[in-house]
């Protein structure tokens, strides 16, 4: 991770023209000053702020040393207020200015975007294999993944059948998740668009396709190694709470994702009150990998005899989707050593996650607390009071766990 601070002399200005600005730039051991005149305070913030640094820390890297790139910013921060997430804060700064009383500007960088992206593009029964280098990267989903795959897809159409054009989608799924506006994602690149791990694109040319393809959704809470390849592969819930869960169970389920890889479809993975441990974790956590679970939003954990090195191991081997949501780890016994590698694997990029919950771990230090608060703004060390705190599980047909309320309690 990189952080960049920006300190900005406001000017006034003078004989109507905009007074040039200074701007510090420090970072990942350099410090640099950058003056901009009117010109290039009108560019957008990342031409005119975020580039020149990128390229002065890159050019004084030895061979083989860490290269930043602006595409790989993942944080904007104006005054101590700006922008979370990752996708938000790259779009954002796009077309951001500075406003001219703006103090300190922060920036966070994270993993470099792929150079290429494979995936599986779907429609009905056909199905087409596209590798996408720099070169299609750089183009429009429209014209790098649809047109591609419609001329495959037109081909083996009836004669009398009119082809299919990118405008004539209604609907497109990434991993198995709707676009919010197909038109929209059509003039986008593939990795803005898609994600930077996605794998799998489905496209809906009528809306009878799209209700179609939409299956119950099961959920599976069966016992460990009596779930098919083909049921692991549709599941989208996998419920093993309080089986008494042990270290061999983590190693099996570890098996049986492989196996069935890639789990397009799982977002849910409920494993609290079970005694994992740390070694059970351990076992888990390379199948927990994004190729392997790209859907993934909630991973619950807690209650679960798991230790730092368990945390540890976690934090160097799983390198979650990048949707994960929500990861549950409290009622353990992590230690501030647990707490650290987890902070570090966000703040460096290699484990995203909205929102962890830590409470119940009373080895956590006041540092601790500090150390994961700084790297994950949804760090949650707060223990619940009875009438405040999230259902440990309610299947509501994926829809938000909804919160405990006091007549809940009292019953």
């Amino acid at each position: 991770t990189c952080v960049v601070q920006v300190d900005l002399n406001a000017m006034a200005d003078v004989a109507g023209e905009q007074a040039p600005r200074r701007f510090k730039v420090a970072g990942e051991g350099l410090e640099l000053t950058i003056t901009l005149d009117a010109k290039w305070q009108a560019r957008p913030f990342q031409q005119a702020v975020a580039l020149p640094f990128v390229k002065k820390f890159n050019s004084q890297q030895r061979e083989g040393g860490r290269q930043l790139s602006v595409e790989a910013l993942c944080g904007v921060q104006i005054d101590g207020a700006g922008l979370s997430r990752v996708a938000d804060a790259r779009l954002a700064a796009a077309g951001l200015v500075v406003p001219p009383a703006a103090s300190r500007v922060e920036l966070t960088f994270g993993e470099p975007p792929p150079t290429e992206l494979r995936l599986r593009v779907a429609c009905g029964d056909v199905s087409v294999k596209l590798t996408l280098d720099k070169r299609w990267l750089g183009k429009t989903v429209a014209e790098a993944v649809v047109k591609p795959f419609l001329s495959v897809y037109n081909r083996r159409q009836p004669t009398a059948t009119p082809p299919r054009t990118p405008e004539q989608a209604v609907e497109i799924h990434a991993d198995g998740a709707k676009l919010p506006s197909a038109k929209e994602a059509l003039r986008m690149g593939p990795l803005e668009a898609l994600g930077w791990h996605c794998t799998r694109v489905d496209l809906f040319f009528s809306y009878e396709a799209v209700r179609a393809a939409a299956k119950p959704r099961p959920m599976l809470g069966q016992s460990v190694g009596h779930i098919s390849t083909a049921d692991y592969r549709e599941a989208t819930e996998l419920l093993w709470t309080h089986r008494k869960l042990n270290k061999a169970d983590g190693a099996a389920i570890a098996r049986s994702f492989t196996a069935a890889s890639p789990l397009r479809k799982l977002k849910y993975l409920y494993l609290y009150g079970n005694s994992l441990g740390d070694e059970g974790l351990a076992a888990l956590a390379p199948a927990l990998r994004r190729e392997h679970a790209p859907a993934l939003r909630e991973l619950h954990l807690s209650t679960n005899g798991i230790g730092s090195e368990g945390v540890r191991a976690l934090a160097e081997l799983c390198h979650p989707s990048p949707k994960l949501a929500a990861l549950s780890l409290h009622d353990n016994r992590i230690s501030d050593e647990g707490v650290f590698a987890l902070a570090d694997a966000i703040s460096g990029g290699s484990f995203v996650v909205e929102k962890v919950t830590l409470h119940t771990n009373p080895a956590v230090s006041a540092e601790g607390v500090r150390r994961m608060t700084e790297a994950c703004a949804g760090a949650d060390f707060a223990e619940p009071t009875p009438d405040r705190g999230p259902t440990p599980y309610i299947p509501l047909d994926h829809t938000p766990q909804r919160w405990l309320e006091r007549g809940d309690v009292d019953k």
